[in-house]
């Protein structure tokens, strides 16, 4: 922010009470002393005021066994945070002053406060802890795992384990709670069902799917959960005032990632082995596009105001822009070798992308949808990515 010197003017004529010029002109009367011992406290608050507005964007790096984390003013690393051993996910309460971090071989969470950038502490967990998600009210973290039948329940505030519930199955794939927190939806992979977990009770209803289900998307009503069926090629819409698949969509060949628009008008799935995007009317629940995109497609996210669809392509190594109103992408950029997880920071400037066959992020630029930076030396595998405040 620039300031200039001799801002501060007397209108001819206008001596101010109880103010001395430092230097008279006819007429006019300059306070350049009072400026000049006031700059250096303008440019504080300028820099605080900048500090203020950057937000942190951290990076789950699975060989390093650490978390980077970036500061998305200056796209550099402030620190590495050590955590466990092949730390795989991370996931955010709601505040986001706190990181869940699932340590894969360490059986381990490790605990991270997001402005200090400490590990807090380190909770015990069954084999192979993966995807995580805090209760709307902050108060439990509810925990996968990929070998065992169980989702593990954390208390947030004592970070220690409540219970331990059995769903069966052994690779649970995602999780996530209805708006009100009242029920935990969890995509069972080896069970071909998706698990509903009163969170009240604990008491477990199972939901059969198509083979293979794998990543779940509720709509911004609460009224539904669309889960991608890796295994048949499929989505199941299910109702979650009945808790019953309501609809079967058939969609590409090894639907992984999903997203739902924000105004929940429709359906996004990216089609791994297709190498598309089938887009899902939400009234109808029927496919009304199908899109090209890069190869291996796993992840889909939107701009807040919905008008962009993100889609990281891990083989490419490219990211497709669609536009949701033409349906159409617009921009394929070229990202990084196994371009996978993705963020978009709060003020909805930067898109963010993990590219974890090698030690970089890319962030691209929204608004004139270009590649501005490769962040090195990230860490080896990065991979899954949040912001914190």
């Amino acid at each position: 922010m620039g300031i200039k010197e001799n801002s501060l003017e007397f209108a001819p004529g206008e001596q101010k009470e109880g103010v001395t010029p430092a230097e008279s002109t006819l007429g006019s009367f300059k306070l350049r002393s009072i400026n000049k011992a006031f700059l250096p406290l303008l440019l504080i608050i300028c820099a605080f005021a900048s500090s203020a507005l950057a937000h942190s964007l951290f990076v789950v790096t699975r060989l390093s066994d650490a978390v980077a984390v970036i500061d998305d003013s200056t796209d550099q690393i402030t620190t590495r945070i050590p955590v466990g051993d092949a730390p795989v996910r991370i996931s955010m309460s709601p505040d986001r002053l706190k990181a869940y971090v699932s340590n894969d071989t360490s059986a381990t969470v490790s605990v991270l406060d997001t402005v200090a950038l400490t590990t807090t502490a380190t909770i015990r967990v069954g084999p192979h802890p993966q995807e995580s998600a805090v209760t709307p009210d902050g108060g439990r973290l509810f925990l996968v795992h990929q070998a065992t039948p169980t989702v593990t329940v954390i208390d947030t505030e004592t970070n220690s384990v409540i219970t331990n519930v059995v769903i069966g199955g052994h690779q649970a794939k995602d999780i996530l709670f209805t708006l009100d927190g009242r029920f935990a939806y969890v995509a069972n992979y080896t069970q071909a069902a998706v698990n509903v977990i009163d969170t009240a009770t604990y008491q477990v209803r199972t939901i059969p799917t198509g083979a293979g289900p794998r990543r779940l998307a509720i709509s911004p009503a609460g009224h539904r959960v669309f889960v991608t069926n890796n295994g048949a090629d499929s989505v199941s819409a299910i109702d979650t005032q009945t808790q019953q698949v309501i609809a079967t969509i058939p969609v590409g060949h090894k639907p992984r990632g999903i997203a739902i628009t924000p105004s929940g008008d429709a359906i996004y799935v990216g089609n791994v082995q297709s190498a598309t995007v089938s887009i899902i009317d939400s009234i109808t629940l029927t496919v009304i596009d199908t899109i090209a995109v890069g190869i291996k497609p796993w992840q889909v996210i939107f701009t807040e105001d919905g008008t962009l669809a993100f889609v990281s392509s891990s083989v490419s190594g490219t990211v497709s822009v669609i536009d949701t109103a033409t349906r159409e992408v617009i921009q394929t950029l070229v990202t990084g070798s196994g371009s996978f997880f993705s963020a978009i920071n709060p003020d909805g400037t930067k898109f963010y992308v993990s590219n974890s066959n090698d030690t970089t992020v890319s962030v691209i630029d929204i608004p004139s949808l270009t590649v501005v930076d490769v962040i090195p030396d990230v860490g080896s595998y990065p991979f899954d990515m949040d912001f914190g405040p």
